[in-house]
């Protein structure tokens, strides 16, 4: 009886960290509001799909990778469009598959859906593990129902942060003591509000200035790369799991008779090479390269749900190389990014629709 009396005091005392706003005093991160807003989207995506005057919707599923969309130039230039940008930080496709869900109980069809894949978000063995989607961004009864495509020590990370938020959030004692100055945790809550106003204006995206964080050093772009390459891609092995994801995402869009295609975002050159060219394997006698491994398997997965997949990396002449890291394209090459992957919604629609 003790211990479960123990474990009760101990579960009523960390809820007391979440009453009313305390825990604006020690928390680090604003992502949860990008995965709280995605949610609450897709009640506004399926109004806006039910008005008789409505554009044509396209929808992406991403990471960082694809948040940085304008919408003023969609606007501009693809005037019959409107972009529902279902991207969060760290997405991976087990929460894109939680959205397409929601689309499938309620029949939402939008005119065009766009996945974000990379091989480091399919890695189950990279060195750096990150479970941001899966804690923030995943409920208990989703998580169940796949159980199966996540390890045990996914599954009891989960539920260990879901129980005690405490341990999920981990306060620190600095962040209390700047936010407890004063003025401080003010301008933290109105960040919140900017951040929340920012998402549902831009329908998801969040637009930056395109000379923001651009890498003007090839010194510092080599260091990104390696160190990204080291965390992420190596040892490589392909997850079963994500690619489970990923062909139910495609095949929830195939039933809703959605066009679909998965794209590739383009890296810089530093670690394009390295996914090209070195050995990600151990443990083998001839170690493939990521690519080798992975680029054979996603354009099988397209070909086999009557998706696209679009390689801006190996594929393509993409005609604008700024990055902010060596893994994520500049918000000034967003525009050149738009056309690109409208140039593929619009031939997809021709073909559909060749009279139009």
């Amino acid at each position: 009886m003790f211990p479960v009396l123990v474990f009760l005091a101990a579960f009523l005392l960390d809820k007391l960290f979440f009453l009313g706003d305390l825990e604006h005093y020690f928390l680090t991160t604003a992502s949860f509001k990008n995965y709280e807003h995605k949610v609450e989207m897709v009640d506004e995506l399926d109004a806006y799909l039910k008005k008789e005057d409505r554009k044509k919707v396209l929808v992406i599923f991403g990471n960082s990778r694809t948040m940085p969309f304008s919408n003023e130039y969609i606007a501009s230039a693809y005037p019959g469009w409107v972009l529902f940008n279902f991207s969060v930080p760290g997405g991976t496709s087990d929460y894109y598959l939680f959205i397409l869900e929601k689309f499938r109980e309620r029949n939402i069809r939008p005119d065009h859906a766009i996945l974000a894949v990379t091989p480091q978000g399919m890695n189950e063995t990279a060195l750096v593990s990150l479970d941001e989607v899966m804690i923030t961004g995943l409920p208990a009864g989703f998580v169940s129902r796949h159980a199966s495509h996540y390890a045990l020590d996914d599954l009891s990370n989960y539920i260990a942060k879901k129980s005690f938020l405490v341990y999920q959030y981990r306060p620190k004692l600095w962040v209390i003591q700047d936010r407890l100055e004063e003025g401080h945790v003010e301008q933290f809550r109105n960040f919140l509000g900017l951040l929340e106003d920012a998402l549902r204006k831009e329908r998801g995206s969040v637009p930056v200035k395109a000379e923001e964080g651009v890498v003007d050093s090839e010194e510092r772009m080599e260091a990104y790369a390696r160190s990204i390459w080291k965390d992420f891609f190596v040892p490589f092995t392909l997850s079963s799991d994500q690619l489970y994801f990923t062909r139910q995402c495609l095949e929830i869009l195939n039933g809703l008779d959605v066009p679909s295609d998965m794209v590739w975002v383009r890296v810089s050159q530093n670690l394009r090479t390295r996914i090209d060219q070195e050995p990600a394997e151990t443990d083998v006698l001839k170690p493939r390269t990521v690519r080798e491994i992975w680029e054979p398997e996603m354009r099988k997965l397209a070909q086999s749900e009557n998706a696209g997949f679009l390689d801006m990396n190996f594929a393509t002449d993409f005609p604008c190389d700024q990055f902010t890291d060596a893994s994520h394209l500049s918000a000034a090459c967003f525009d050149e990014f738009t056309d690109y992957l409208m140039n593929r919604v619009q031939a997809v629609q021709q073909t559909a629709n060749p009279q139009n």
